[in-house]
């Protein structure tokens, strides 16, 4: 996990919204009183320190692919379960133990 990076987490958010999109039968179009704005357009009103800023906030898509998962490690999945049924087992044996205790 110290290895992920937020580049790596946007960049797979992106990709799975990409994905995802791909599904949908929603078929946007622009309404007939939409106008095409650029991004030049947005910097002509904008004062130097908004431009400065607007032109560093600028991000692109990464042309690496998304992060990978490492493959499960079936031992460590097998002892977590172990161990959660364990624990369940153990929370059981405590509540009969206490409903006896009232009982009597």
């Amino acid at each position: 996990m110290e290895s992920l990076s937020m580049d790596r987490v946007y960049d797979y958010m992106f990709h799975l919204i990409t994905e995802y999109s791909k599904l949908q039968d929603f078929k946007p179009f622009p309404p007939s009183s939409a106008q095409e704005v650029c991004p030049e357009s947005l910097l002509c009103f904008a004062d130097e320190k908004q431009r400065q800023f607007l032109e560093k906030s600028t991000a692109f898509p990464s042309q690496a692919p998304p992060c990978t998962l490492q493959h499960a490690n079936s031992n460590l999945i097998k002892s977590w379960i172990e161990q959660k049924k364990k624990n369940i087992k153990d929370v059981e044996d405590m509540e009969r133990v206490k409903a006896e205790r009232r009982a009597y």
